[in-house]
Order: structure tokens, then sequence, then C-alpha cells
């Protein structure tokens, strides 16, 4: 057996938990620009995902309510997997709901769609993410108004979902698509405020391949409310097809002890299938390096 696998086997004795990887995919056909794998009815590809290896997918979807939670439940157990999340972005762009809108009512139907999310949540034991659907700050004169009004739907949906055990995970995303809360830190900090066990911080690398200049840094700093990641490249395409480097971030999830999913968020490209292989091949090859060089150098200092 080689040095390598020697240090590997340690490893797996003294810290047998491993990354858990995720998909993310859609319950609705969208075009082929936007960050979901495989689409459409879940029964068509959840096995596909399974056998590809992952142990679980992020659903992106509208209209809670129009799905069979025991209908998912089944198909997902049948193929092997489990769920990671509910993404709530197609409310945004395709229903039109905002949880900072100048309007009230659309706030407030925004908390009410966003509670059947948390709903369908409980029943596939899993987070709902809060990424696009905090929508843009429209006058930035009163930015800390917009803040507040945001504090405050999360404060609402961190009452309602508490009970039912689901955790909610606020994104920071890039200006080019949110224009506040952009950076891991300042997000983080926001979140931190908030003083809620069950809002959690969800960082996604492309978002912070533009907005924070120490990758691993960020996620370092992040520990203490970090609870969901996702995984995609510079150009939005699969991990390793871009230029980020994802040595550092993996080294610095496992300094933090973060056990959490790790989701791949990337283009269909250049196919849904082979997006899917190509990223999970890689991801699953540079934890296994960066824990043997880890263990390796633990094994060194005992020296």
């Amino acid at each position: 057996m080689s040095a390598d696998h020697l240090h590997l086997n340690n490893c797996r004795q003294n810290d047998p938990a491993r990354f858990r990887y995720g998909l993310v995919c859609s319950l609705e056909s969208l075009t082929q620009d936007k960050p979901a794998v495989f689409q459409g009815h879940f029964d068509s590809y959840a096995q596909k995902v399974a056998d590809i290896g992952y142990d679980a997918v992020e659903l992106h979807l509208r209209d809670p309510a129009q799905y069979d939670p025991l209908a998912l439940k089944k198909t997902a157990a049948q193929a092997g997997i489990t769920f990671a999340a509910l993404s709530t972005g197609m409310e945004y762009s395709l229903n039109g709901l905002s949880l900072v809108s100048d309007d009230v009512k659309i706030r407030k139907k925004t908390l009410a769609r966003l509670k059947e999310h948390i709903d369908l949540a409980a029943k596939l034991d899993c987070l709902v993410v809060i990424g696009t659907l905090r929508d843009n700050i429209s006058d930035f004169a009163n930015k800390a108004r917009y803040e507040d009004i945001l504090a405050e739907a999360l404060l609402s949906l961190s009452d309602y979902a508490a009970p039912l055990g689901v955790d909610l995970a606020v994104e920071s995303i890039t200006r080019y698509i949110n224009n506040y809360l952009n950076t891991v830190p300042e997000t983080a900090k926001y979140i931190a405020s908030l003083k809620r066990e069950n809002v959690k911080l969800h960082i996604d690398t492309h978002s912070m391949n533009i907005e924070d200049p120490d990758l691993p840094a960020a996620v370092k700093s992040s520990q203490p409310v970090l609870g969901y990641v996702h995984f995609s490249d510079s150009n939005r395409r699969f991990p390793g097809a871009g230029n980020i480097d994802f040595k550092p971030i993996l080294q610095a999830l496992l300094a933090i002890s973060y056990r959490g999913f790790i989701v791949s968020e990337c283009l269909p490209w250049p196919d849904a299938a082979a997006s899917a292989r190509l990223g999970l091949r890689y991801m699953k090859a540079l934890e296994t390096c960066v824990r043997i060089e880890t263990c390796r150098e633990a094994s060194d200092s005992r020296i």
C-alpha cells in the first residue's frame, strides 16, 4: 500500500465524515443558460443523479403546493438520494415576488409563499435557500430601511420554520445579480446580527470569486453561521471547468469542520450528464487529495 493510501486510511479512521455532495436541478424546464443541471419531472433524473454518485439534490421550484412531498420522497428513496435544499429563486424571476418590495402586499404574499416552501422542506427534511428572492434595493439612500425590512421578514420566517426543524440559508450574491449583501463577511455579519440558530449563511464560489478577494479566508471567517455551500466555477460551469482554485476552499472547509452539503450549481454544459459527472469526479478527487495532504501534515507535526 502506498504512503498516500496509508495517510488516507488513517484520516478516515480519525475523521470518518466525508463531504456530502449535491446537485442543483429544477422541477421545471428552464433554458440552458440557467444553472440547473437536470430539469423537468423529478422521476426523469433522480436515478441518474444517484447513479453518477451524488448524495442529494437541491430542487429549484415555484408554487410548492403543486408538488406531492410523498411522491418526491418515494422517488428519492428508490434512487437512494436525499434532498439538500429547496431553492426559491423562481418565485422572484417567474412569479415576481420579493422580500423587500416597496409594495407591502407583495411582501406579504412572498412571506406566505415562503411558508409553503418551508412546509414542503419540513416534509423533505431539507433547508430553504433564500437568494435572489431578497431582491434589489431600489433606493440606496434608505439602504438601512430595506435591510431592516429583510431582517423583519427573516425573523418572521425563522419563527415559522424553527418548530418544523427547517433551516433557512441566506445567500451572499454577486453585485451583478443583487446590489447588497454581496461579500461573504458582510452577509455573515448581517445574519449573525439576527441571532437565530436556524438562519444560516449560504456561500457560492461563483459569487465569491467576484466579490471576495481571499476565498479561503472568507470561508473561515463565516464559520459561526455557515450552513450551505455551492461550488460553481468562474464561468458558471462545473467545478474544474474554469479558473477557481478549489483546493484552498476545500482546505478551509475542512479546517472549520464544515458538515453541510457541497452542492454543484452549474450550467448543463456540455450537457447535463457530462456536467454532473465531471463536476463530481473533480470534487471527490480534490477532496481525497486535500485529505491526504492534511493527514500527512498532521502526522509530520507529531514526529
